[in-house]
């Protein structure tokens, strides 16, 4: 009996404790309120620039507020905050910045708000439609050689095949006051043609350049880099250096399923080997092991390094049905530091996979 009077006055001290803390607690609580968690602006104009919204805060605690971070989802939202805290019953700011540079369309960006308030964590949310802007003669040519506008300085085919000739136009625009005319001369491999419409161009016009690429002639694989030249009769800046970049592939064309199978296979035991960490000036060494799982002759058709610190040995370039060899590859370390990572494309005439890549990683201490 003595024993529970005992057991139930424990119990009412422990409850008592624990109320007394709780309701300490929820009086000295700092607790943060936005009336306004989120915001539209509706419909911008990108070339407006900057937008901005104010959040108001309150702190309806009893001891004070200070908010710890203020952090955006995207760099083009840019909160500012106040950094002193606030007294109970204060009301604070949070001005967000938006800027609609080149972000068209509707967009939704949220603000996270971290206090040592009650909810630690608040989240605000701003969200509209940007009009897109006009864009200028500047914006669709931004590269400019003499008067004449292109898109780039680099004449893009993306990834091509040794199927066929392949065509592309390119725009350009004379955004001078005067007639251009381009000259009968030019400079370009025996694998591209350039076709210029029209020849003469006048004032504030567009004109295109259209390029055929002749992979077969190219004769290479992987990715290429060809400079041409176009010359002008302008006072200045007559010539116009120009590059044709494309990644060329060999062209199979489709197959059977038993054609499939008795295709050569290039397989390679292990496609990445690690030096670990090495001296500068070392000259490295590996092997990489390969075979031939198909049935039909493999063929090695080039060995491309991405560096010219890399060094390739291959004894022979074809291997029948299941027979095996290495490919030797040399890593000079000479001029190199830090975390490396060189590759080696293998190009042959596996029709599932033509490139295959061999990397070689190394941290080379300087």
């Amino acid at each position: 009996m003595k024993n529970n009077h005992l057991l139930r006055n424990t119990i009412s001290i422990v409850f008592a404790f624990f109320f007394h803390n709780f309701i300490f607690a929820q009086q000295n609580e700092n607790k943060i309120i936005f009336p306004e968690e989120s915001y539209n602006f509706g419909t911008l104009q990108e070339s407006d620039g900057e937008v901005q919204h104010t959040f108001k805060f309150v702190n309806v605690g009893s001891d004070s507020l200070k908010l710890v971070d203020v952090q955006s989802s995207c760099g083009c939202t840019t909160p500012y905050w106040e950094k002193t805290a606030l007294l109970p019953g204060d009301t604070g700011h949070i001005v967000v910045a938006f800027n609609p540079l080149n972000k068209p369309g509707g967009f939704e960006k949220t603000v996270t708000v971290t206090s040592n308030g009650t909810p630690p964590i608040s989240l605000l949310t701003i969200s509209g439609f940007v009009e897109p802007r006009s864009l200028t003669i500047e914006d669709k040519l931004p590269f400019a050689i003499g008067d004449l506008r292109f898109k780039s300085q680099y004449l893009n085919f993306g990834t091509i095949t040794t199927e066929k000739p392949v065509q592309k136009s390119f725009a350009f625009f004379n955004q001078s006051e005067d007639t251009i005319s381009f000259l009968e001369r030019q400079v370009a491999g025996d694998f591209i043609q350039l076709q210029l419409s029209p020849k003469v161009v006048p004032p504030k016009s567009y004109g295109q350049l259209m390029v055929t690429y002749i992979t077969k002639k190219r004769n290479d694989f992987g990715f290429l880099n060809d400079q041409i030249m176009l010359f002008t009769d302008e006072d200045k800046d007559h010539y116009k250096a120009l590059s044709i970049i494309a990644t060329v592939m060999e062209y199979f064309p489709p197959m059977t399923e038993r054609e499939l199978a008795r295709a050569p296979r290039l397989q390679v035991e292990e496609d990445t080997y690690d030096f670990g960490h090495v001296n500068v000036g070392e000259v490295l060494t590996h092997s990489f092991l390969i075979q031939n799982t198909g049935k039909d002759k493999l063929n090695i058709r080039k060995m491309k390094p991405t560096c010219n610190c890399l060094q390739t040995e291959l004894k022979e370039r074809d291997f029948k049905g299941g027979s095996t060899g290495e490919i030797k590859v040399t890593f000079d370390t000479a001029g190199t530091g830090g975390s490396q990572v060189k590759r080696v494309t293998v190009f042959s005439n596996d029709p599932r996979k033509p490139a295959k890549d061999l990397i070689l990683k190394a941290y080379v201490r300087e």
